[in-house]
């Protein structure tokens, strides 16, 4: 009876070990592979950057797990996988300087526009166009000046370049300027060709005795001189007129000259 016992009882042992070491896995067969597909961050991939590197998540071995992953990252430069549990961030840009103040640029742009029309003795009047923003630290401004006398108009395009930072502001003009002759009859061209016209038509010398601007390109003179006669001398005087035409030439008309007696003999 005993010994009939004795052999299941073994064989029954035998079996239970069998079956515990086929239901029990090794160690080894515990062990999850990780790669960097598993974690959200860089950070959390390197916490499982162990040494000897196991899960293979160093690929260029510098010590820094899974590098293409997006931060929050964390790194053990020289590898051994001992994660400190900071975290890097990159530094914040430096501010950029402040935008150029467009109401400083303009005043500065107007100063130099001023002592332009100060320092140029054909420009009388300088008047503003406007500016217009080229960045956040250039302005443009435009002006025009102009300036006229009896013979010339001066025309200006004037330009001023404005650089700076907020209310710092430095400027740079310059200007195109243009002549232009007008049609205007001095007396100094008048005159002698008055004088020339009187002389062809008395044939003699002539003398002016007065002469007025009608407009600016007209003149008018009154002109005399004495015309002798075998019985006396007469007075002769014409009104000629000077006037300027579009070729910018002197033409000069006269009327008839109205003349009388020097002397009248007394009658007998």
């Amino acid at each position: 009876m005993g010994r009939w016992l004795g052999i299941p009882l073994a064989l029954s042992v035998g079996a239970v070990l069998c079956l515990v070491a086929i239901a029990t896995p090794t160690a080894s067969a515990h062990r999850r592979d990780y790669d960097c597909a598993d974690f959200a961050n860089q950070a959390e991939a390197e916490e499982y950057l162990l040494p000897g590197d196991p899960y293979n998540l160093d690929a260029d071995g510098d010590g820094i797990a899974c590098e293409d992953l997006p931060c929050p990252c964390s790194s053990s430069p020289g590898g051994g996988g001992e994660s400190t549990g900071t975290v890097e961030l990159p530094p914040a840009p430096p501010p950029k300087p402040p935008k150029l103040n467009k109401a400083v640029a303009r005043s500065a742009a107007w100063a130099k526009a001023r002592h332009f029309d100060a320092r140029n003795r054909l420009i009388s009047r300088v008047s503003f166009q406007g500016c217009r923003r080229r960045s956040r630290y250039k302005l443009r401004c435009s002006f025009r000046g102009l300036g006229e006398t009896s013979t010339t108009r001066e025309k200006c395009a004037i330009t001023v370049i404005v650089k700076g930072e907020g209310s710092h502001a430095q400027a740079k003009l310059r200007a195109t300027c243009k002549s232009e002759r007008l049609l205007y009859l001095t007396f100094r061209r008048a005159i002698p060709e008055i004088r020339q016209t009187g002389e062809e038509v008395s044939h003699r010398g002539v003398a002016i005795v007065v002469a007025e601007r009608l407009n600016d390109l007209e003149i008018e003179a009154t002109v005399e001189w004495e015309s002798p006669k075998k019985t006396g001398g007469e007075e002769c005087a014409a009104r000629f007129l000077a006037r300027l035409n579009s070729a910018d030439e002197v033409l000069v008309t006269h009327e008839a000259p109205s003349c009388t007696p020097d002397f009248v003999p007394p009658s007998s």
